[in-house]
């Protein structure tokens, strides 16, 4: 654990706070009393009201005034406030990854993290990153709470409690404007419909053109713009002295860029060839054009609505919850296939190269490095009459790489009840309770040609539509959860509590595949095989009677035991041991098939005989499940003043499914594959003080240290780091309250974030075959292999952002100047590492912004 160590800066960072504190203490304690009373939260972790540093967890709670101070919008605002935890938020809208303590979430499987709002659990992971207004306090727990939350509750658990209604008439108009012509508005009215019914009605519209341009079309609002509409209804019945019943509706729309992606390559053998280091450049010195012809979008709509009713009965409290979800989502975006020719003679793809070539003017060409950038630099595309020679790169403004529509909608029914011991003061306390899930998923990937026509937002496109599918996976998922769980907690004494909790969760999977039984279009010429037009999908050569359906059933054991010792009235300790379960799954059927025949060597003459990559990608995975031990503390000091919360932990992760990207003539395959065996070892610590009156500080430290143990489909992965877990992360926000008139308030937030260096793969020094040295045993432009890919240049560099916010209070009103990025650093979003295709996607993050606020209360 040496790598472990409390570093330099935090340790200057306590020294100084608490060498300042010992005459403050003395001098400020009873001043102080309303100013420590923000600091004191209460947590419902534990599914029962409980001081936060009380609870035997590691909790990261945010206040609403913290939430309102520190500008926090959407999830990864949140987040950016929290070590050891990380968020990439780039392809679209509800496409995320959250990594909790060195473990990822994963694209087209099941969340690592379990999501609740006011008390429902949310089963879809693509309704994590919504607007988040109106929201009184925000839960972020470390470590698996399967024993609670449920299945995959593997990393933690995200509690959001949005503001209950009102006994009195209140609203709140908000508006704001910011640079990149964004514009936000949002409304709040809340109060008694009657003696025992309370309402809450809020809305928001949140529009902007986001930071970069197209440079073929010159739109800037084309990229990353965002169209966010929500409306949220809560009523709240007291129908009698002992029942409650909560109910909850609400609609968003969302639309958004997608796929924003740019291409770099990890090939050296390619600088030898072509004397051009642009083919193994570092990713974060990478210079972003985004000129496609297809413009990306992304199409997200939900519904969700639930009912919670709670039942005080004597000596214990019975809670039934019901809740339904359906989310609608599709994308529409540019391809990836060009560089592999596939679409290099159809018409329009010679049409457009015509004029959209950068090659030099001096041999004929069109010059246009403003789309392509320098010739061969890596990118080069001729005009027609050199063909099957340039490199083209993705997400071109040629037709020359096709599109992809991508489908992901899900309807959800779901349902607890819970009964829990109603006296927090008994030495016993106890929950029990029953958990159902009811899930259908829809998920579709599709790659076609571009004709020049426009296209067709659907599945499959027959080779007569404008807009021909060539390459088709589309799966419907039924997935039904069953769980049993409890929870005792006893105190031996005052000082010794002890907590076991236990659930059993078992889920039956059904898959049944939707590809028709036809062949592609021909227009792709990858898609022909000795003169013959290939399948749709090529499981159907194995089954050419059509796919079978396929099913599967996880179950798992989820304990947790936790002891906790109240050493004083300031020092609380606790140790637990706890696992978490995640279900395993299906990648769309065809997956294996054509990976099989692209990459890996089956001694039948096709291309992956020629790359010989040994990949172990199969249709379906395994569950993951965690185990972790750990040792923590919280602490409040000198009269509260202070709160110090740290721990230290010891994470074992057996199948951790993770998500790979495969590109290659085929276009880009999305599956989900798994590390045998992960080991991952951390500590962390935050603080929060109030150092004056006035001004309160706070800050946090995370690090990891972590190593893939076993890896069966990447072995030369074994010994590297996690991906997507960076080995430190810090945060130090200061804010700072002060009156200037009776009833005027000054309030300034800053917040500090850094985030250490991050590898994105399972593959990260080594070098491994690629596709290119197939089309080098073809000669043209791929002089002869090999071609590995060497991803040592594909690390994402540490970065550190900072963000500040000042406002104006008053009793009616807030004035507010903010800015994130506030130093403009420039950083990758996402490395995607792509191994056999030779190099990685690219997502830039956001740039500067800044703007202004106004909202009114009445």
């Amino acid at each position: 654990m040496a790598d472990l160590r409390l570093n330099t800066l935090t340790s200057s960072i306590i020294l100084a706070l608490s060498s300042g504190f010992y005459p403050l203490a003395d001098a400020k304690a009873q001043e102080k009393t309303a100013s420590n009373e923000q600091l004191e939260i209460i947590s419902i972790s534990r599914k029962r009201p409980e001081s936060l540093q009380e609870v035997p967890i590691a909790i990261t709670a945010l206040s609403e005034k913290v939430i309102e101070n520190a500008g926090i919008e959407r999830p990864g605002d949140a987040i950016g406030l929290i070590p050891n935890i990380t968020m990439v938020d780039a392809s679209n809208v509800g496409d995320t990854q959250v990594t909790i303590r060195g473990i990822v979430s994963t694209r087209d499987a099941e969340s690592t993290f379990a999501y609740v709002v006011d008390g429902v659990l949310m089963t879809n992971p693509n309704g994590f990153n919504e607007e988040l207004f109106d929201v009184a306090q925000i839960e972020v727990l470390k470590g698996p709470q399967g024993a609670l939350y449920g299945r995959n509750a593997v990393a933690g658990a995200i509690i959001v409690t949005t503001k209950q209604p009102s006994d009195e008439f209140e609203g709140r108009v908000k508006i704001g404007l910011a640079n990149n012509d964004t514009q936000k508005a949002s409304g709040v009215i809340s109060g008694a419909l009657s003696d025992t019914v309370r309402g809450r009605l809020s809305a928001s519209r949140n529009t902007t053109d986001g930071f970069y341009t197209n440079a073929f079309t010159g739109a800037d609002d084309s990229v990353d713009y965002l169209e966010d509409s929500n409306i949220r209804g809560r009523l709240i019945w007291d129908a009698s002295d002992i029942l409650t019943l909560d109910f909850r509706a609400s609609v968003s729309d969302v639309e958004g860029g997608a796929i924003n992606y740019n291409a770099a390559f990890a090939l050296p053998s390619f600088v030898d060839a072509f004397n051009q280091p642009a083919y193994f450049a570092d990713v974060n010195e990478h210079d972003f054009i985004f000129a496609f012809n297809v413009p990306g979008i992304n199409e997200q709509s939900t519904f969700e609505t639930s009912l919670k009713a709670d039942l005080d009965l004597d000596g214990f409290d019975v809670t039934a919850v019901l809740a339904y979800n359906d989310l609608e989502e599709t994308l529409l975006s540019d391809g990836t296939s060009a560089s592999f020719y596939g679409y290099e003679l159809t018409a329009q793809c010679q049409t457009d190269r015509a004029t959209l070539n950068n090659a030099p003017t001096a041999i004929g060409g069109a010059g246009r490095t403003d789309l392509f950038g320098e010739f061969f630099a890596p990118f080069g595309v001729f005009a027609p009459g050199v063909e099957f020679t340039g490199v083209y790169g993705p997400f071109t403004p040629t037709s020359c790489d096709g599109y992809q529509f991508q489908e992901r909608s899900q309807s959800d029914f779901s349902g607890e009840l819970r009964f829990t011991s109603d006296s927090p003061s008994d030495p016993l306390r106890w929950i029990a309770g029953l958990y159902f899930a009811e899930i259908e998923r829809d998920v579709v990937v599709a790659y076609g040609a571009d004709t020049g026509q426009g296209f067709l937002k659907q599945a499959y496109i027959p080779a007569t539509g404008p807009n021909p599918t060539d390459l088709l996976f589309d799966d419907t998922f039924d997935t039904s959860v069953m769980s049993a769980f409890g929870q005792l907690e006893y105190d031996f004494n005052e000082q010794w509590e002890l907590s076991v909790a236990l659930r059993y969760d078992h889920e039956s999977r059904d898959v049944s595949n939707n590809v028709p039984n036809v062949s592609a279009s021909g227009l792709n010429i990858n898609t022909i095989i000795d003169g013959v037009v290939g399948p749709i999908n090529p499981a159907f050569t194995a089954n050419p009677d059509g796919i079978p359906d396929r099913n599967s059933t996880f179950s798992h054991w989820q304990p947790k035991v936790t002891l906790a010792y109240a050493a004083s009235d300031d020092w609380n300790w606790y140790a637990s041991y706890g696992v978490g379960f995640r279900s395993g799954g299906f990648n769309s059927i065809g997956t294996e098939a054509t990976l099989d025949f692209w990459f890996n060597a089956t001694g039948d003459g096709s291309p992956g005989d020629a790359v010989n990559a040994q990949l172990l990608v199969s249709d379906e995975y395994d569950k993951e499940v965690t185990t972790n031990i750990e040792l923590g503390f919280k602490s409040s000091l000198f009269d509260d003043l202070i709160k110090l919360n740290g721990a230290i932990f010891d994470t074992t992760v057996d199948d951790n499914q993770f998500f790979e990207f495969f590109a290659g003539p085929f276009g880009l395959i999305r599956a989900v594959t798994t590390i045998d065996e992960l080991k991952i070892q951390g500590f962390e610590m935050d603080i929060k003080a109030q150092v004056t009156e006035d001004v309160s500080i706070f800050a946090g430290v995370g690090l990891l240290d972590s190593e893939i143990k076993e890896n069966k489909n990447r072995p030369l992965s074994v010994g590297n780091t996690a991906p997507q877990s960076p080995d430190e992360t810090y945060t130090l926000g200061v804010s700072w309250d002060y009156s200037l008139a009776e009833d005027l308030f000054m309030t300034s937030r800053i917040d500090w974030q850094y985030v250490g260096q991050t590898y994105f793969h399972t593959l990260q020094d080594e070098q491994t075959p690629t596709i290119w040295d197939f089309f080098g045993t073809l000669g043209g432009g791929v002089p002869a292999g090999p071609h590995s890919v060497d991803f040592s240049n594909a690390t994402r560099d540490a970065y550190s952002t900072l963000n500040l916010r000042v406002s104006l209070d008053s009793e009616n009103w807030t004035l507010a100047l903010w800015s994130k990025n506030l130093t403009d650093e420039n950083y990758l979003q996402e490395v995607i590492p792509t191994p056999e295709f030779g190099g990685s996607f690219l997502h830039p993050s956001a740039q500067r912004s800044y703007g202004v606020d106004f909202a009114y209360r009445f």
